[in-house]
């Protein structure tokens, strides 16, 4: 068969667009799997070949022509799928439509299965994909994400998008600002109240709190609480396959379940329970503090996001939620890796750069107390 002109073809923005972007979700089963499973999902999976993979690597494929085959020759419905496995033809995610069509026109194909460059399925093109539609790229399974002073950042582990590592960075030094401006303040007022009696032991309670109710009143009214809000409705819209319009994101929840404000919530129970001697017994202080965190902290992780971390979006940084969303896309299309190492995704979470930031904050304050001689507690 003589390949066609891709050149003069009737969609040159498909055939020049990734093949990561046009192609379909594949299921796939394992080679241990029996022919009478790989039938079905075959039947739902609507294409012409059914990959096997074991752990997500691709390792051959079935085919409608390889069943009919097993069938004439008298296989049996509890036989393996390996049994009848073949080669399987397959292209890099960011290959283009263009070199997929020459692949379908020489090799008589009609379907590739896309891998990355580990090996990894990542869904099914056939000629169809290649035909003019709405284009809809693919989606990570889950998407992470962290509100910056300039903008939004979201990663699925392997690749990052919207905001930089400066703003990542940023984001530490802000946090850390304002936690030690909140602790700072109340040192000030609580000399201040010493100098002139002593301090009642209520008062004492109420100073120990003051710190932490004055950095969550400051965390509402910064602008990051917006952009952070903006950070997790995009990636609830990204989750459920929504359309990334302002309408559908505004609407989607500002509260997100994998947020670190439920660890930090968590975190806070289980100190305030542990780290106070109600009783003596250590064994009961840690049981108690155990169970109570257990109970509350996801409810308490969700008031604080819904009322103190998070609040509407603005529309400029709801739009800035969305550029970075689709870049993320954008990216994913194209990423020759879809599964990242430890060391990826610890490094693309951005948690290494926030504390990088709230490192150089705390060291600019330490270098102003030692210049100025002054005595301030880190």
């Amino acid at each position: 068969m003589r390949a066609p002109n891709v050149e003069t073809a009737a969609n040159p923005d498909l055939l020049s667009a990734p093949v990561g972007s046009l192609m379909r979700a594949a299921t796939a089963i394992a080679p241990e799997d029996s022919l009478a499973r790989a039938a079905s999902a075959m039947r739902r999976n609507g294409a012409p070949v059914l990959p096997l993979a074991v752990d997500d690597r691709l390792v051959g494929v079935l085919t409608e022509e390889g069943l009919a085959v097993a069938l004439a020759r008298g296989a049996q419905m509890t036989d393996s799928a390996e049994s009848v496995m073949a080669s399987a033809p397959t292209i890099a995610p960011y290959a283009t439509g263009a070199e997929a069509l020459r692949r379908f026109a020489d090799w008589g194909l009609t379907a590739l299965l896309v891998v990355d460059d580990a090996g990894r399925l990542m869904g099914m093109l056939c000629p169809s994909d290649l035909y003019p539609r709405k284009r809809q790229l693919p989606r990570p399974s889950l998407v992470g994400g962290m509100a910056t002073p300039f903008g939004v950042y979201l990663t699925n582990g392997a690749i990052g998008a919207g905001a930089g590592g400066l703003a990542l960075v940023s984001t530490g030094f802000l946090l850390f600002t304002l936690l030690f401006g909140s602790q700072l303040a109340v040192d000030l007022g609580t000399r201040a109240i010493s100098a002139s009696g002593p301090v009642p032991t209520w008062a004492i309670y109420v100073l120990s709190a003051l710190p932490l109710l004055l950095f969550m009143l400051l965390m509402r009214l910064v602008p990051l609480s917006g952009t952070h809000g903006a950070e997790h409705q995009v990636v609830h819209a990204l989750e459920r396959g929504e359309e990334l319009t302002e309408e559908i994101v505004r609407r989607m929840p500002r509260v997100h379940p994998r947020c670190g404000t439920n660890l930090a919530a968590a975190a806070t129970i289980f100190l305030s329970i542990f780290g106070t001697e109600w009783v003596r017994d250590f064994e009961i202080r840690f049981i108690v503090a155990a169970i109570v965190t257990m109970l509350f902290w996801r409810k308490l992780g969700s008031f604080l996001q819904q009322y103190v971390t998070t609040r509407p979006a603005s529309d400029a940084q709801l739009r800035g939620a969305i550029r970075a969303a689709n870049e993320l896309l954008e990216k994913f299309s194209r990423s020759r890796l879809v599964a990242p190492n430890p060391l990826q995704r610890i490094w693309n979470s951005g948690m290494l750069h926030v504390m990088a930031g709230s490192t150089l904050a705390a060291g600019i304050v330490w270098a102003i107390a030692k210049v100025f001689n002054l005595d301030i507690d880190l």
